[in-house]
């Protein structure tokens, strides 16, 4: 626990709280210092793209490349915000499978670099991208199910 006092003073930090796993989805809840209630998620890229919406508006980690679609999305502006809630409000929230702290300290090479502490497992890991980041919370919510180990469900056709 004392890693995540460490690390809450990044103002980008999300406490990640994932309540439920239905066919390998993950649902669950984030949290951070700018908003009282929780942001919730039904799957990972929900996840993902609401952890992207923060970071853009807090501009930070800021961005190396801009992101680009079929159709132009605008500009997202830089906004002041408020910090609405303390950390220990945030680091007594607990996902009934699994809860991680995450922090992006770079977003570059379109995606996100960091580290994410597994807080019942007591670990910290460093992810050099976004999908890496989603491996280290499936592994570590494996261990917890006693999956780790099981033979891999892909069959070569």
């Amino acid at each position: 626990m004392a890693e995540q006092i460490y690390f809450f003073e990044a103002p980008n930090l999300v406490m990640v709280c994932v309540d439920e796993e239905k066919n390998e989805e993950y649902k669950g809840r984030l949290y951070h210092r700018y908003r009282e209630e929780p942001v919730r998620s039904d799957n990972v890229l929900q996840m993902i793209k609401r952890m992207e919406e923060l970071y853009d508006t807090l501009s930070y980690p800021q961005s190396s490349t801009k992101a680009r679609g079929f159709i132009e999305k605008r500009q997202h502006e830089r906004r002041e915000v408020t910090k609405v809630t303390d950390r220990g409000k945030i680091l007594r929230q607990k996902g009934e499978l699994g809860t991680f702290v995450v922090r992006v300290q770079y977003r570059q090479n379109a995606t996100w670099q960091g580290q994410v502490t597994w807080a019942e497992g007591q670990e910290t890991r460093s992810f050099r991208s976004a999908l890496e980041l989603l491996k280290l919370i499936d592994n570590a919510l494996n261990i917890e199910e006693g999956k780790e180990g099981e033979e891999n469900s892909y069959e070569e056709q």
